[in-house]
């Protein structure tokens, strides 16, 4: 239903790039290559959609949210030491840790420019809820270890500030500039909760039980860079009796066999499975708002529910 819609937010996002530049330009050729799933603003041109027969006056504001998403993965990139990303080397890999971070941050400054553009307060709360949302969830993640107390419920808020809240900012911007009452923007914005929740679990249970063809990056990255996901947590909890397991995820210089044995170990337990039963449990979530929502075409209400079934089987 958007298909057009999406194509043009890649041609203003190029637009954005050239106007930059050389080097950015340069970097910003190698990110944007069209491999990206674009769901942001994908959801946020579907929550506008819901009250618009004209998608134009948002697309900027959907290539805005691409950028602030792609910022974050160059920084992240950086933070994990990541080697690869969608199935070739990340841009600190290619160039540095300079380059990538301040490429990062180039990104988002023109998001902020490009949404500034609204002038509409409303939008840009939202906005920066977004991104403060996702730094406090990093950073309360990046502190945590396996040591740390309620360390799955703990799991769920991190994820909840970070991917959740971007999905559901992006429901919430694109039913709040498209005019709909308060009631259906928060019924958006639950949705996209409860489906970025699910995202991130599926995204976490491929980084052990994914191929790296489909992936586009390696397997057991989380663990190697001491990252606490559910598969793994699952494993913890449900097996207190195994010191052994416990002193490796506490020992940084573990070495590759090592961290093979642990995955092993995650593999071979019920975490995966815990994992997708709960990424499944959120989907049910999410599609059960499509229902509440008023002012939404049957169409749309359509596509919302198989975005909830395609998460769930998704590969890369």
């Amino acid at each position: 239903m958007i298909e057009v819609e999406l194509q043009q937010v890649e041609q203003r996002i190029q637009q954005i790039l050239a106007a930059g530049a050389p080097e950015i330009n340069e970097v910003g050729a190698y990110i944007f290559n069209g491999s990206g799933k674009r769901i942001r603003p994908a959801l946020f041109l579907l929550a506008a959609y819901s009250r618009s027969n004209s998608l134009q006056p948002y697309l900027d504001a959907a290539a805005a949210l691409e950028l602030m998403h792609t910022a974050s993965l160059l920084h992240d990139d950086v933070i994990d030491q990541s080697s690869t990303r969608r199935g070739k080397d990340t841009v600190h890999e290619k160039w540095d840790n300079k380059i990538s971070v301040l490429t990062g941050d180039y990104l988002l400054s023109r998001a902020f420019k490009v949404l500034v553009g609204y002038r509409d307060w409303g939008l840009m709360d939202i906005i920066v809820d977004i991104v403060q949302n996702m730094t406090e969830g990093e950073m309360e993640q990046a502190f945590a270890d396996i040591d740390t107390p309620n360390l799955e419920e703990s799991y769920i808020s991190w994820i909840g500030k970070k991917s959740a809240s971007f999905f559901s900012g992006c429901c919430r911007a694109g039913s709040y500039i498209s005019g709909t009452d308060k009631e259906q923007q928060e019924l958006w914005a639950e949705y996209g909760y409860n489906l970025g929740i699910a995202f991130q679990l599926i995204d976490d249970l491929l980084d052990y039980t994914g191929h790296g063809s489909q992936t586009g990056k390696p397997n057991y990255g989380d663990l190697r860079n001491r990252i606490i996901t559910l598969p793994l947590i699952r494993t913890i909890n449900r097996a207190h009796e195994n010191d052994s397991l416990c002193r490796l995820l506490r020992d940084d210089g573990a070495s590759e066999s090592q961290i093979t044995a642990v995955a092993q170990t995650v593999l071979e337990s019920d975490g995966p499975e815990y994992t997708y039963r709960m990424a499944r449990e959120y989907t049910g979530r999410a599609s059960s708002v499509v229902d509440g929502f008023r002012s939404t075409n049957e169409n749309i209400k359509e596509v919302l529910q198989n975005l909830c079934r395609d998460i769930l089987d998704r590969k890369s």
